[in-house]
This record gives C-alpha cells, structure tokens and sequence, in this order.
C-alpha cells in the first residue's frame, strides 16, 4: 500500500491548475499560486522588484500552524479550514468605484468563481453540505504605512471552512 505523502498545500497547488484551466488565459488571467505565512505573504507584497517581477494575479493560501489544523475523520479523510487571499495590482490613485472596475470584476472574480468550480472537480476534495467560503473583499488592500512600501494591492479574503480532503 502506498502512502500519500502530500500535504494539504500540495493538493491546492493542483486546485489552482483547474483555475487557469477554467479561466481564459489569453485575457492574462493565469494567476500565480504561492502559500506560506501570512507574513510571508506581506513580505512578497512589498514593492522591492520596481514590478519587474510577474507575481500577480495571485492566489495565496495561509499556511499558518495554527490555522490549518487538520481534523481527522478517518485514516484517509480529514476536515480543513483554510484562508486565502486573490490579489491583484492596482492603480495607487484609482477610487474605490475604478478599483471594482479595472481589477476586482474583470480579474479578482472570475478568478474567485474558477476557485470555486475548481474545488469542486478536485478528486481529493468534497464539498459537503458543511462547506462555507465567506470572502470580504478589499479594493484598498495594504495601504503603505511607515517604512513598508507595499504594492499597489486589490484582494479578495476567503475562508474555506469545513473542506473535506481525501487521501487518494
């Protein structure tokens, strides 16, 4: 019998090659996928490449100790509750009004809706009757403060509660 040795970030890795399966990917909606601390996240955030880097769109999965406890209901299932961040540069001056308009539903929400779709035609994951996925959307996501420059930022939040993951 072979042991799958794959943690939960591995499998969301595949999630989100269903995602750029899902989207048009001519539209330059192939998002990047990165997962690690919250911290981490902001680390990256931060505007120290002048944006010569490709790092966005991006899906960003919270992979903090104390958060992603996995609850076991038999030797080859478990309960999960993650959270995750889609992001996106933005203008520094756009409004709230022009920051949905150019970024959050051209780019940020079908990426979310592909998410969704996506975790739902993944092998490994079932979505029961238990399954929440809250989001909060933030047109103004990290607002430069003190010494951190971060980039320009939209984002949606979600919290993936309650996802059922298989070992296959």
């Amino acid at each position: 019998m072979s042991v799958d040795f794959r943690i939960f970030p591995d499998i969301f890795k595949e999630v989100n090659d269903l995602v750029i399966e899902y989207i048009d990917p001519d539209n330059g909606l192939v998002p990047y996928f990165g997962f690690g601390t919250y911290l981490e996240l902001l680390q990256m955030c931060q505007t120290k490449d002048n944006n010569q880097q490709t790092k966005y769109p991006l899906i960003w999965l919270v992979w903090e100790t104390s958060e992603n406890q996995q609850k076991w209901i038999e030797p080859y299932m478990y309960n999960i509750n993650v959270r995750l961040f889609i992001c996106d540069l933005t203008k520094v001056d756009n409004t709230t009004e022009q920051r949905y308009d150019n970024v959050m539903r051209p780019i940020l929400y079908p990426i979310f809706s592909a998410l969704y779709e996506a975790l739902g035609h993944h092998p490994n994951i079932q979505l029961g009757n238990d399954f929440l996925y809250p989001s909060n959307d933030h047109p103004f996501w990290l607002n430069n403060s003190g010494d951190t420059i971060f980039d320009p930022l939209s984002s949606i939040e979600v919290n993936l509660q309650n996802l059922l993951i298989q070992k296959v």
